[in-house]
């Protein structure tokens, strides 16, 4: 049986931190080894994480420097055939990592993928109250082609979740480690490396990755507003432009990436005027129209068809935003 390395980096989570395990610990899938990342913590998250430690999980910490260096830590660290990322907070289907490693078993250079449903407390992981979420999810023998769909190619921009993966180490090896650098789409930027080292995705119904949405954004990377990890966000746009466009033209490209940079240059406007006017020249210049995102209620859509879109944010932007 092929060793399994689950990578947790940890930063300020001593309060979800046992739930994260707790769904590992359960895994039906061994041999597991669990590393977990200390990423400078200033709670009691190292402490907690110490307790787990054993023969089968090892802590390690390192001055704080964002997840995608703890993630690099713990690649570095680990002696598994394939990884498992995982957030804590977030929560794995007791089947997951088992029937991901099974799907890949005579595939050994694609990577695995499942679904993932969100939530923001246990009563709702529980109960399941949120809905499946990806249906744009599936088996593709051409990676290319499943980010451009991913990336708005063919109709909505969607994401996959982190821990949604379970990647060969020896793709990762290939594509090379996480971007060491603080950004909301560090995982997009990573993934899109991987899945184009790969051979293509398998998708794997029926098990879930769970994934915690913490109220008013937390300590979430995904939703903060800092202006350094908004330039990387947009450096990652064009990153994925020039990761598309070194593996051969394709019709979508241009449409898929016309569609992130307009989505990027609306949600930035107008509290960073200048990263949505670049964005907004770089959609422009792909020529290729794509279509504006909802930007909320009945309201701000109808002064969005009425007035434009930069007056309906910037009405939005003062009501709710400011």
């Amino acid at each position: 049986m092929s060793l399994v390395s689950v990578i947790i980096p940890v930063y300020n989570c001593g309060k979800s931190l046992h739930r994260t395990m707790q769904s590992v610990l359960a895994q039906t899938y061994q041999p597991l080894e669990v590393i977990l990342v200390d990423d400078g913590s200033t709670d009691n998250s190292y402490v907690l994480a110490k307790e787990y430690e054993g023969s089968h999980v090892q802590v390690l910490q390192q001055k704080n420097a964002g997840a995608a260096v703890a993630r690099n830590t713990g690649v570095a660290n680990a002696s598994g055939v394939y990884i498992q990322f995982l957030d804590a907070g977030d929560v794995l289907s007791t089947t997951k990592i088992e029937e991901q490693v099974e799907a890949l078993a005579a595939q050994p250079k694609k990577v695995a993928v499942c679904n993932y449903k969100q939530f923001t407390n246990d009563e709702e992981l529980v109960n399941g109250i949120y809905p499946d979420q990806s249906s744009f999810i599936y088996s593709s023998n051409d990676p290319q082609d499943f980010l451009i769909d991913l990336w708005g190619g063919k109709g909505n921009l969607h994401f996959i979740q982190t821990n949604c993966w379970l990647v060969p180490k020896s793709v990762i090896e290939k594509a090379g480690g996480w971007r060491a650098y603080r950004c909301p789409d560090d995982d997009g930027e990573f993934f899109a490396r991987v899945l184009l080292a790969s051979e293509g995705v398998v998708y794997v119904p029926g098990v879930y990755n769970y994934y915690h949405i913490e109220p008013e954004g937390g300590n979430q990377l995904s939703r903060n507003r800092n202006k350094k990890y908004l330039q990387n966000t947009l450096l990652t746009i064009d990153l994925k432009h020039q990761y598309l466009l070194q593996k051969g033209p394709h019709p979508l490209l241009a449409k898929a990436m016309a569609a992130q940079y307009l989505q990027f240059a609306v949600d930035m406007y107008p509290a960073q005027n200048l990263l949505s006017a670049i964005a907004y020249k770089r959609y422009r210049a792909l020529n290729e129209p794509a279509p504006l995102p909802v930007l909320g209620g009945s309201l701000f859509e109808f002064i969005k068809q009425v007035f434009g879109w930069r007056t309906a944010r910037l009405i939005r932007y003062y009501l709710r935003e400011r």
